[in-house]
């Protein structure tokens, strides 16, 4: 795990980067797309919640323009922000970017995609803090059949799903 200070500095990289890209290629160009994601992932970790929102609904926006809203980029966008929403207390707001993360994911990928069962996982974990303990569980059994099948029972992710399956009893 990278200590605070090496995450700072990963930011700042980040940020430095995408501002040359800009430079370059302007601020709407959709290569700064997944930069943008990864700055605010950098960010959701880091605490500065405000600045992840905005970094991600800018990738969103431009994943939107450029793929379309069905688009897996696009849900991928979605399942991040979801995770924001979840972490400052908006289940409701969680629960409906997991969802839509999950239908464009199971439409676009198939029901067995890892993807699929990163949204389940996820969908799961904000069904159990808003009190539906059957329906976490029916989306964690479905999330840990799809990473036995393609990562296989020794995986860190299946064994972390597993985990929180077994948690649910």
């Amino acid at each position: 795990m990278l200590s605070l200070n090496d995450l700072r500095a990963q930011r700042d990289n980040l940020e430095q980067a995408i501002e040359a890209r800009e430079r370059q290629l302007g601020a709407d160009h959709t290569d700064l797309a997944n930069d943008l994601r990864d700055l605010g992932r950098l960010s959701h970790e880091l605490g500065d919640v405000m600045d992840a929102q905005a970094q991600l609904q800018r990738a969103l926006a431009l994943h939107t323009e450029a793929l379309g809203a069905e688009h897996p980029e696009s849900a991928t966008d979605i399942n991040h922000l979801g995770l924001i929403l979840h972490d400052i207390g908006d289940l409701e707001g969680a629960h409906a970017a997991f969802e839509r993360a999950l239908a464009i994911d199971e439409a676009a990928l198939g029901q067995d995609h890892p993807s699929v069962a990163r949204d389940a996982n996820n969908l799961a974990g904000v069904l159990k803090d808003m009190g539906d303990g059957f329906s976490a569980r029916e989306a964690l059994d479905w999330a840990l059949s799809i990473y036995m099948k393609t990562l296989g029972p020794d995986h860190p992710t299946t064994q972390t799903v597993a985990r929180n399956r077994a948690g649910l009893g």
